[in-house]
C-alpha cells in the first residue's frame, strides 16, 4: 500500500513540474510578444486610427458600417511576413493587422459580415494594405459576433 501512494505522489511531483515549465515558456513568450509590441512606434489604437482614417478604409465604412453595436474590431500583432491579396510579400515586420467588421443585421441568425482587413507598419505607420469584403459570417469566423447572439 505504501509503495501506491509513494508512486502516486511521484506522478503528483512530475505534473506539477510540467505544469509550472509550461507556465514559465508561456510567460517567457508572452513577455517577448508585449516587449517587441512596446517598442513598435504605433501602438494598437493608431493602428486602428490609421486604418479608419485610410480614404479606402473610411469610404467602405461609410457605405456599410451603419450600426456600431453590430461591429467587432480585432487586431494582430504580426511579426512574420504576412501576403497581400496579389500572393506578394509585404515589405515590413512587426505589423498590425486591423479586422473591422460588422453584421448586416441583427437577426438571430447567420448573417453576411461587412469586413474590412487594414495592415499597418508597426515602425512607420504606413497602411501596407486595404481589403474590404462581404462574406457569410460562417465562412470568416464563429468570433465575429459582437453584441448579438447569433450562433
Amino acid at each position: 500500500m505504501q509503495r501506491s501512494n509513494l508512486v502516486v505522489v511521484a506522478v503528483a511531483v512530475v505534473v506539477i513540474f510540467c505544469l509550472v515549465g509550461v507556465g514559465l515558456v508561456y510567460a517567457s513568450y508572452s513577455q517577448q510578444e508585449d516587449n517587441l509590441q512596446l517598442r513598435s512606434n504605433f501602438n494598437v489604437s493608431q493602428a486602428v486610427e490609421i486604418t479608419m482614417n485610410d480614404s479606402v478604409a473610411s469610404d467602405y465604412m461609410s457605405r456599410y458600417f451603419k450600426e456600431p453595436d453590430w461591429r467587432l474590431t480585432r487586431t494582430t500583432f504580426v511579426q512574420e511576413t504576412p501576403y497581400d491579396q496579389n500572393g506578394t510579400a509585404m515589405q515590413a515586420n512587426n505589423i498590425w493587422k486591423v479586422e473591422i467588421m460588422e453584421r448586416s443585421c441583427a437577426c438571430q441568425k447567420i448573417s453576411d459580415l461587412y469586413v474590412l482587413e487594414g495592415y499597418v507598419s508597426a515602425d512607420t505607420g504606413e497602411v501596407l494594405e486595404i481589403s474590404k469584403q462581404k462574406v457569410s459570417e460562417r465562412e470568416y469566423d464563429k468570433q465575429t459576433c459582437a453584441t448579438t447572439v447569433c450562433h
